[in-house]
């Protein structure tokens, strides 16, 4: 059982990273509204950096999340 249950955890906090994003865009803060703001500034610079760290931090936890997984099974 707990191999599923990590492996569930793990599904959701990867969930929870993609989420904020998105949530952060339509008001709720964090990087989404770093995002959001700095589209609506035209700071396209800082807009790459933002997707860049985004998709560095998604492309971290999906890794972490599959060895721990291929660890657990």
């Amino acid at each position: 059982m707990l191999p599923s249950l990590t492996s569930t955890s793990l599904y959701m906090w990867e969930f929870n990273v993609r989420a904020s994003t998105v949530l952060g865009i339509v008001g709720a803060g964090g990087i989404g509204q770093e995002l959001k703001n700095s589209v609506d500034l035209l700071m396209f610079d800082r807009v790459l950096a933002i997707i860049l760290i985004i998709l560095a931090m998604v492309t971290a936890i999906d890794q972490l999340s599959a060895f721990l997984r291929r660890r657990l099974a």
